[in-house]
């Protein structure tokens, strides 16, 4: 299998699995600046609050790419510019999720989408606490998702 096949198939699981949160477990940020702009400042961000930034996909030049292998109907029908899709981790909360409840574990690495339209960019994150619920895990995953949101938060811009 070549590695941009591999590449979109990992991004399409980590869609899926994140779009099984509920709606209301998504937290969003809206940036009114152009994503080439805010990605160094969230990159900047997430390290601030001791992440580590894993993998950065340009998700929709990568499927737009292989659009006449994909044959996806409709793509893009929001206009969006770019899409992107970072996956980042913490060590420490990874071992506290392994020894709390190792299923949880599971939740990592930790993934958002970036999406860019009209000079506006809108950072996308699914909250762990939405997988985590009613587990030991349940007080990790808040404060997992608690680091999180305070950088993106921190982003020069951010409302």
């Amino acid at each position: 299998m070549h590695l941009s096949v591999k590449i979109i198939a990992g991004v399409a699981v980590a869609m899926a699995f994140s779009s099984s949160a509920l709606a209301g477990d998504l937290y969003v940020e809206n940036i009114h600046a152009p994503l080439r702009r805010v990605v160094p400042e969230l990159e900047r961000a997430l390290t601030a609050h001791h992440f580590k930034v894993v993998m950065h996909l340009d998700v929709l030049k990568r499927i737009e790419a292989k659009e006449k292998v994909l044959h996806i109907p409709d793509l893009n029908q929001g206009k969006f510019t770019d899409v992107q899709a970072f996956v980042f981790c913490n060590p420490m909360f990874f071992s506290q999720l392994l020894n709390s409840d190792w299923k949880s574990a599971a939740v990592c690495p930790l993934d958002l989408t970036v999406f860019a339209k009209n000079g506006t960019t809108t950072i996308v994150y699914p909250e762990r606490i939405a997988y985590t619920q009613k587990t030991p895990a349940d007080t990790i995953s808040k404060r997992i998702d608690s680091v999180v949101i305070a950088a993106l938060k921190s982003i020069p811009g951010a409302v």
